[in-house]
């Protein structure tokens, strides 16, 4: 069990602020609250379905409190990291890249306090609009539960850990499970190496394998549809 998994079930039921005063040292709680309450701020509402939330994150602590966390801080980051995923997915947030939270010295926060910082960083992937969803003309298109997503960068990983281009919140999705690579005007799928697979059209992969229009692939408990530009000769 994770740590924050106690935490995160107690978080609906209110928090006491981290500012208010005679509180102690900060805690897990503290810091997660705060990063959910900084990605609620800084939300953009690309259309009526898709809500871009900011991706990358930093708290900044004074150094007696970063030295508390130092000991377990990658731990901690990638506990954060997921409290930040689970709550956009409660919410129907998208990110435009992988999430990811650094913590940071800064005496001129306060010991007991903490400061928050986020900012929306572009990786290879972006949210489809409607429009480019109902007539592709650029590049390729992933469709995963109804949500898509165009490739811009030229490899895209796809997998559970924070650092993925597309993280998907599956049990059965390694960290780095998927990677897809636009190669001389085609696409192709490779598996990372995972536990359990990727299977494209039904048929597991061992080496990597060119993707034809309308291509299925499941990996873990997830379905993937990929949406090939329609002109041959798109640029991707």
């Amino acid at each position: 069990m994770g740590i924050l998994d106690r935490i995160e079930r107690g978080l609906d039921r209110g928090v006491t602020s981290v500012f208010a005063p005679g509180r102690g040292h900060l805690k897990p709680l503290d810091l997660a609250q705060g990063l959910k309450r900084e990605c609620d701020d800084q939300i953009q509402v690309l259309d009526r379905t898709r809500t871009i939330a900011p991706n990358v994150f930093t708290i900044y602590l004074n150094s007696a409190d970063h030295e508390r966390f130092a000991s377990w801080e990658d731990t901690l980051r990638e506990e954060m990291e997921r409290v930040i995923l689970e709550h956009a997915e409660k919410n129907r947030y998208v990110f435009v890249g992988g999430v990811s939270v650094q913590l940071e010295r800064d005496d001129e926060v306060r010991e007991g306090r903490f400061e928050t910082e986020s900012r929306t960083e572009r990786g290879a992937v972006a949210p489809a609009t409607a429009g480019e969803a109902a007539g592709p003309s650029g590049h390729p298109i992933v469709e995963i539960d109804d949500q898509q997503y165009l490739l811009t960068g030229p490899v895209t990983v796809i997998g559970r850990g924070g650092d993925a281009d597309i993280i998907l919140d599956d049990t059965g999705v390694s960290r780095h499970h998927l990677e897809l690579r636009v190669a001389d005007g085609a696409l192709q799928a490779t598996d990372l190496g995972s536990t359990n697979g990727t299977f494209v059209d039904g048929e597991r992969i061992r080496t990597p394998v060119t993707l034809q229009d309308r291509s299925t692939l499941k990996i873990g408990r997830t379905l993937l549809t990929v949406i090939l530009p329609q002109s041959p000769a798109a640029q991707w």
